[in-house]
């Protein structure tokens, strides 16, 4: 497998992967702080854009080790699958690379869904009454004034 090859293989991969569901562009929303929790939080809490970027990350990883067993053309020129060294060095490289890049979005994505969870539940606490719930997403947040009932029409009017 030439060089040309590999690098034109890792370049459509990472095409792909960056337009399917990477977690840094793809976590269509990452909890905000919640200014007035009175209304269903919108963010992102599916772990599909982190899975993939795990995948993404195991797959490059098991790249970089083929490419370093690989037989090198320089020790074995007759073999018929053989790398040559230079593309074997920066092909290794760059799997570990989109390796680590895959790894540490996989990792970010995770980290925003787990929030957005926590923010949901928390919100819904809130929603129903919960006032520790919100407190808990907006600590500066304060219970609505409530007003005394109005007494309905048929009561009798109080004696003074």
């Amino acid at each position: 497998m030439s060089f040309r090859t590999i690098s034109k293989s890792l370049l459509a991969i990472l095409l792909v992967h960056s337009a399917s569901g990477c977690s840094w562009i793809f976590m269509t929303k990452a909890p905000e702080p919640v200014a007035a929790p009175s209304l269903p939080v919108e963010c992102t809490s599916s772990n599909a854009a982190p899975i993939i970027d795990s995948i993404c990350a195991g797959y490059f990883l098991a790249n970089g080790l083929v490419l370093a067993a690989a037989t090198s053309c320089d020790s074995n020129p007759s073999s018929g699958t053989c790398v040559q060294s230079g593309a074997k060095s920066t092909g290794v490289a760059l799997s570990l690379g989109l390796t680590a890049l895959c790894t540490v979005s996989a990792v970010s994505g995770i980290k925003a869904a787990s929030r957005c969870s926590e923010v949901k539940a928390s919100n819904s606490h809130c929603i129903m009454g919960d006032e520790a719930a919100c407190r808990r997403l907006n600590p500066a947040w304060t219970p609505p004034l409530r007003l005394p009932a109005a007494p309905s029409a048929g009561a009798a009017p109080a004696l003074a």
